[in-house]
């Protein structure tokens, strides 16, 4: 029981950005060899960077097949605790700069990571997602397969999208979807909080939030940029006690903001681009 106990604590011990950054270069090793798809490698390298836990990061690669040099990594490994990285401390790989680029700004990863092929043939038949039609395409296929409209957490990029769900035999786990024309369930549940609030996409107004959308680039000053994700989410950084509507944009050089609205369309927060 001791040895079980420790292995838990371990799992929870919290990630700094050096392992995000580490398992974001895992990441694009196992896109690299083929063993995901670029939806795939978008969707969890979006997780990694957002990963409080040593327990969320190991989700990401437990389908994986890990390269041998990877095996001492804390990352990989989460019983071992990470000792503090030394300046040049003999890391053996390294990050892609446009990793590195991505991981100051959620918006800028979405940009770079949602562009070109990769899908399933089914996201032809989807309007891209980051549109008013394709936030109303997607809450009506969310209804029709889960039969209600509440998630914990969705992530909208324009070819395909991230749900977090709480599970439905057990609200102290929960299950990520991808979607791109259908929803698949990534990997195996992972914990979640008992009080985790959840959101309602039927509460939407997606008439208020479609124009949002499409004047967004206007809105935050960056006319020739493009909506590159929406996140409909409680904003855990601030005391918002309501879901919200973040939508990013970012243009051809990955320079990337973002607005905040609430779920009735109400403007709450603009970020404009600094000069």
């Amino acid at each position: 029981m001791a040895t079980t106990r420790m292995k838990t604590t371990r799992m929870k011990l919290r990630a700094r950005d050096t392992d995000r950054v580490e398992m974001c270069g895992l990441l694009d090793t196992a896109f690299a060899e083929g063993q995901l798809t670029e939806a795939e490698h978008a969707t969890r390298t979006a997780r990694a960077m957002k990963a409080a836990t040593f327990e969320q990061l190991g989700k990401l690669v437990d389908d994986l097949q890990i390269p041998s040099r990877y095996d001492e990594s804390a990352v990989v490994r989460p019983d071992r605790r990470p000792r503090e990285r030394q300046p040049g401390g003999g890391r053996r790989w390294a990050v892609g700069a446009g990793i590195v680029a991505v991981a100051a700004v959620v918006g800028a990863l979405a940009g770079s990571c949602s562009d070109g092929g990769g899908f399933s043939s089914s996201s032809a038949a989807v309007p891209m997602l980051t549109t008013g039609d394709g936030v109303r395409h997607f809450v009506d296929d969310y209804r029709a397969h889960f039969g209600d409209t509440v998630a914990d957490e969705v992530l909208l990029f324009p070819e395909h999208a991230s749900v977090d769900r709480q599970s439905d035999t057990d609200p102290t786990r929960y299950l990520d979807y991808t979607y791109d024309g259908e929803f698949d369930s990534f990997g195996s549940d992972s914990s979640r909080s008992r009080d985790t609030p959840t959101l309602d996409l039927g509460a939407v107004d997606l008439a208020a939030i479609a124009p949002l959308v499409s004047g967004a680039p206007e809105t935050l000053r960056m006319p020739d940029g493009e909506v590159s994700q929406i996140r409909f989410e409680y904003d855990t950084n601030e005391r918002v006690t309501e879901p919200v509507v973040s939508i990013y944009v970012t243009d051809a050089f990955e320079n990337s903001t973002y607005m905040v609205a609430g779920f009735d369309g109400e403007v709450l927060e603009v970020n404009l681009p600094t000069d």
